[in-house]
């Protein structure tokens, strides 16, 4: 009797010491219930999911960004290594240029050609890049090479590259090799500083250093179109219509200042032989207007007109 009632109490002992441990230890167990450990696992899946989806969301929008940075350093340091290559060129051209240099032989002469021919075929298409790098490896070959300087200054202005520009010819002028193209190209950066008397000074040397070519007279004409002095403009003009009769362009810049002038015997006899030379119906009967408003007194309101037309075309 006492060994059954043993027996009972030990079993109701155990029973509750498990029933003790189950309650305690139930959330682990459901894990390792079939359906519990599979919805966990989708949950699981579910959320590295939606981290990856995030991730992913996070870089496409930060790609385009990493991509502008990635360009404009690249453009930033690529203008940073021009710009130095350029100045250590340039140094390394002065340099060389101080010193006596023998002369050049033939097929090095033949190589210069080359390039400084490429390079004004480039300068035309407005690839100034590739043009100034042709320069710049022709002056490396031979870096007393006047037409070289002078190209690369004329390409710098057109550019409006002007402190460049201003290096280069007066390179040419430390060298002694200036000439008429050195002083025009210095006439247009003084003039674009507002120098006036200075650059009107300028391209009178230009024109004393090659007083037979036409168009160094017709740039002092129209420089002074431009500054409202018609009748040195005329002056000049004349002697550039002289090398060159045939010239529209020549006959124009004089009628123009001859209209300013308020001549109009002169500027309809210009006009006359410009009837011979060109077709452009409504300029003829812009310049008729201009030559009759003569003696009708219009003329101050045509007068800027004229210069305003001149400075268009000069800029053009």
């Amino acid at each position: 009797m006492f060994l059954t009632i043993l027996f009972f109490a030990i079993a109701f002992v155990a029973a509750g010491v498990a029933v003790f441990l189950v309650v305690r230890r139930w959330k682990d167990i459901a894990l390792l219930d079939p359906s519990s450990l599979k919805d966990e696992q989708e949950r699981q899946r579910r959320e590295a999911l939606i981290l990856r989806r995030f991730e992913r969301m996070r870089s496409e929008k930060v790609r385009p960004f990493k991509r502008i940075g990635r360009e404009l350093g690249q453009v930033i340091d690529s203008s940073y290594q021009r710009l130095q290559d350029h100045v250590k060129t340039m140094e390394a051209l002065y340099k060389t240029a101080k010193q006596p240099f023998a002369t050049v032989a033939p097929l090095t002469r033949e190589r210069i050609k080359t390039l400084l021919t490429e390079a004004k075929s480039l300068a035309r298409d407005l690839k100034w890049s590739e043009a100034e790098r042709r320069y710049l490896e022709a002056l490396t070959i031979d870096p007393r090479h006047a037409d070289a300087y002078k190209g690369l200054g004329h390409m710098y202005i057109k550019q409006k590259l002007y402190p460049q520009a201003k290096e280069t010819f007066e390179f040419l002028l430390k060298m002694k090799k200036a000439d008429d193209a050195t002083y025009s190209g210095l006439a247009e950066i003084v003039e674009s500083e507002g120098r006036l008397d200075e650059a009107a000074a300028l391209r009178i040397k230009a024109v004393g250093m090659s007083p037979h070519q036409s168009f160094r007279h017709a740039e002092l004409a129209e420089f002074w179109l431009r500054h409202e002095d018609p009748k040195k403009a005329l002056g000049a003009a004349e002697q550039a219509v002289k090398f060159e009769p045939t010239s529209a362009r020549y006959l124009e810049l004089s009628l123009e200042a001859a209209i300013l002038l308020r001549d109009r015997r002169e500027a309809e006899r210009l006009y006359d032989r410009l009837r011979l030379l060109t077709q452009d119906s409504s300029r003829f009967r812009s310049w008729k207007e201009k030559i009759e408003a003569i003696e009708e007194g219009k003329m101050e309101e045509m007068n800027e007109d004229v210069v305003v037309v001149a400075k268009k075309k000069r800029e053009g």
